[in-house]
């Protein structure tokens, strides 16, 4: 068993902390020298915002709908993760660092009550540090990654998911029928390894959804995409 922890909106949440004020209002975070959009508060996604956007191309929503713009601190959304990390790393008796924000934590096949706890770390982490967070169990990495995208999107996008999957998401607690809804619901470009010129390969043979890309057979997937993503599928699969 696996989990993903992963912080929401890392950059925007690590200011919050500091700005109380700028909860609920549309937070963007610019790049190095203010150019492009590399962090986005819900609130901000809302308005349209994309990630990479150009400052230029947002100067207006400023005024018009009060969106605020901050220049990125990184020393202090690295000192943010460090503390993060560390508490996300007492869900379990491995850890692997995967980004600033994004933490796999492994070895968790022994643990009790595992929902429970992942509950415990990310109320600790939200507490302690600030930084809201969702969690994903599954038996394997991509599964996890799958259940953490479910567990935000389940809070931020109502209904497109099941409501109590959101925050923590344990694909082992899921009926069979429930994790087909969820495959079914979920874009095979939202898989974690499938980037976009794959996913439009995919479309063009009829495969849209994670759960059209589960029941792909292994070795046609390996003789057109190679291993990779041969690898996908069976982790998909739960193997």
């Amino acid at each position: 068993m696996y989990a993903l922890i992963d912080g929401n909106n890392f950059y925007v949440s690590c200011e919050r902390v500091f700005r109380p004020a700028l909860n609920r209002c549309p937070v963007v975070v610019l790049s190095n020298n203010d150019g492009c959009a590399i962090a986005r508060s819900d609130e901000a996604k809302a308005l349209g915002v994309k990630m990479g956007q150009p400052f230029f191309q947002l100067q207006h929503l400023v005024e018009l709908k009060g969106l605020v713009c901050l220049s990125a601190n990184f020393e202090l959304y690295g000192d943010m993760s460090d503390r993060m990390m560390t508490l996300a790393a007492g869900l379990g008796p491995r850890q692997e660092i995967y980004s600033i924000d994004e933490s796999f934590i492994g070895d968790l096949a022994g643990v009790r009550d595992l929902t429970r706890r992942a509950w415990s770390v990310r109320a600790r982490i939200l507490q302690w540090v600030g930084i809201p967070c969702c969690v994903g169990l599954a038996p394997t990495k991509t599964l996890a990654k799958l259940c953490n995208h479910v567990a935000k999107d389940s809070e931020r996008k109502p209904g497109s998911y099941p409501a109590e999957l959101a925050r923590v998401c344990n694909w082992q607690e899921m009926t069979p029928a429930m994790r087909d809804d969820v495959l079914r619901r979920t874009m095979a470009g939202d898989v974690w390894g499938i980037g976009r010129r794959i996913a439009v390969q995919l479309a063009e043979r009829g495969v849209v959804t994670a759960l059209d890309v589960s029941r792909m057979p292994g070795p046609m997937v390996r003789s057109n995409w190679g291993v990779v993503l041969e690898r996908t599928v069976r982790e998909l699969q739960g193997i």
